[in-house]
């Protein structure tokens, strides 16, 4: 039972420490597209 529940834990941090990267990723992808969406309309 301990040993179930204890491998669910594990996947689950898993899981959730790669959601956390991906929006992380995704972030950061918002942040460089929004500052080059900016340099280019003051540019213009």
């Amino acid at each position: 039972m301990s040993q179930i529940l204890s491998e669910t834990i594990r996947s689950e941090f898993m899981i959730n420490s790669t959601l956390r990267r991906g929006t992380h990723l995704v972030l950061s992808f918002s942040v460089v597209f929004l500052y080059w969406f900016y340099v280019f309309s003051v540019r213009s």
